[in-house]
């Protein structure tokens, strides 16, 4: 199915999506804060289901894209950073007419861009999800080495979101069940694990994104995940629903996207 071509970036997805590593949550998000001494600047990588890619974030306020990670810049484009909100314009509408505007969560091992308004499909599927840096070997090593001295849950969650941006999702599963044993009140970790399910557990995945919505009833990609796991359980209407409250949340992409398959219950 089309929506599927974004199901990796939204296993953040909300994040889809990192965080401060702060241990202060309520019940619903992670407590996160970008400022401005944490800078955004340089490389970020990631692996997801069409191949490497990098960002490199310019100092100027413009994005080098490199869609194979092979040292070559395909697109530019610029960004502006306010708190813990970033804008993508794209030069002169190269790949996307409109701007595109995300929540940004980071931490010294990861970033990841939740969607908050952004019509363009290219430019969600390639930005949603988690990034990480080029030496994401080394960070790992230095995560082992302190899970090894003390398995904090903290730290299994963000070695299971840097196996997220590096295409590993049955690690990041592995950690995310670890995290869960001792934190059940964090609804983004839910839809992250929710999108390690893809595609064998699909129950597993409206299950994990019940629990999501039950702790955050505006989770747009715990809809956008239940819809999808649904929609291939041959629940096709219940799907639809959950697209059609994902969209209502500001996941309006899936107006277009999901269109052809919910025509007949949208329309009645």
């Amino acid at each position: 199915m089309k929506a599927k071509l974004i199901l990796l970036a939204i296993c953040t997805i909300g994040f889809l999506s990192g965080c401060n590593q702060s241990t202060k949550k309520n019940n619903q998000n992670e407590q996160n804060v970008v400022k401005p001494e944490n800078l955004i600047h340089g490389k970020w990588v990631r692996i997801g289901h069409t191949g490497p890619i990098s960002f490199n974030f310019k100092e100027n306020g413009s994005i080098e894209a490199d869609f194979g990670n092979n040292q070559t810049v395909d697109v530019i484009s610029n960004y502006v950073l306010s708190g813990d909100t970033i804008k993508f314009i794209d030069k002169e509408g190269q790949m996307c007419q409109d701007d595109g505007q995300y929540k940004v969560y980071q931490t010294d091992y990861y970033v990841s861009f939740d969607l908050i308004d952004d019509d363009c499909s290219g430019r969600v599927n390639t930005t949603m999800g988690f990034w990480t840096r080029p030496d994401f070997n080394d960070l790992l090593k230095t995560l082992e080495d302190k899970i090894s001295e003390s398995p904090e849950p903290e730290l299994y969650l963000t070695r299971a979101r840097i196996y997220l941006a590096t295409g590993k999702s049955k690690l990041a599963k592995k950690d995310f069940d670890k995290y869960l044993l001792t934190d059940t009140s964090n609804a983004r970790v839910y839809v992250n694990r929710a999108g390690t399910r893809f595609p064998n557990d699909l129950k597993g995945v409206v299950s994990d994104c019940n629990k999501a919505i039950l702790l955050d009833p505006n989770n747009k990609n715990a809809y956008f995940l239940r819809g999808l796991a649904r929609y291939e359980l041959g629940e096709k209407e219940q799907a639809c629903k959950d697209f059609s409250k994902a969209i209502e949340l500001g996941f309006s992409i899936l107006r277009i996207a999901e269109q052809e398959k919910c025509a007949e219950f949208w329309n009645k």
